[in-house]
């Protein structure tokens, strides 16, 4: 698998790499919520830009950018705006969206930005041969809160998401039951064994799916999100719970 070396983090070699969100209305919040983050050692922090209450005031989006920089700057960081769609906390206009994720490439503190599959594919184009030019590695991702499409359908979604250039590429939706979340680890270690080279994340949501988010290495899945404090979605574990469960499953692996 092609490894995406972001800092000192190797995505898609190793352990599942554990993302932490930044999910901060206020300035204070973000304050607060980094020095929490800071001392939980992820290995990648997610600044969910949707959940900032100023987001679409540049001047102050920037300042907090810089802000996360210098207190959590020794992660990779991911700058992820999610739209109403797709489970995110503000609306949207295309153009709005497509500004963030530009004001947040060229603003150079982050390292990741994350845009959504189904936003525009002219948008998803510009932003990853923005972010390229830049230096900005891309998640290109899609997010299903209601249910979970069969099998081989998210095969082909994730083919046609690799198919953008994406440099990670991720599915996370919500099974209705079990069947649904060894649907979507088959699916990954469908595309494993036919030779995919983009890393993916891979996430069943919610309680039924919380066994994507701890063995991740068994079936492919790259990076899991765990909160220190407050989840971004359902069925995120603390970073020290899904820590102990990922480094477990990574000597069971490295055993055989």
């Amino acid at each position: 698998m092609k490894v995406v070396n972001v800092k000192n983090v190797a995505i898609g070699e190793g352990m599942t790499k554990i993302c932490v969100p930044l999910v901060a209305p206020t300035d204070y919040d973000v304050d607060y919520q980094s020095r929490i983050i800071a001392k939980s050692e992820p290995d990648m922090v997610e600044f969910r830009a949707d959940m900032y209450e100023q987001c679409f005031d540049r001047e102050a989006l920037m300042k907090t950018l810089a802000k996360i920089h210098d207190k959590l700057g020794q992660f990779p960081i991911i700058f992820t705006f999610r739209t109403k769609g797709e489970g995110g906390c503000m609306e949207a206009t295309l153009s709005q969206y497509r500004d963030l994720l530009m004001d947040a490439i060229d603003s150079g503190y982050i390292d990741i930005v994350d845009v959504e599959y189904f936003s525009d594919m002219e948008i998803v184009d510009e932003v990853i041969a923005e972010a390229h030019s830049k230096g900005v590695y891309v998640i290109v991702s899609n997010h299903d809160f209601k249910t979970t499409i069969p099998m081989e359908q998210i095969v082909d979604r994730f083919k046609s998401i690799i198919f953008t250039g994406a440099d990670i590429a991720k599915i996370a939706m919500m099974p209705e039951e079990g069947s649904q979340v060894v649907d979507m680890m088959q699916a990954a270690k469908e595309l494993q064994e036919c030779g995919n080279q983009t890393p993916l994340i891979v996430i069943s949501m919610g309680e039924l799916g919380v066994e994507t988010r701890t063995t991740g290495e068994m079936y492919g899945n790259t990076v899991s999100f765990a909160t220190a404090g407050i989840p971004s979605a359902p069925g995120q574990i603390s970073v020290d719970a899904l820590r102990s469960q990922l480094t477990m499953i990574h000597h069971i692996i490295a055993s055989k």
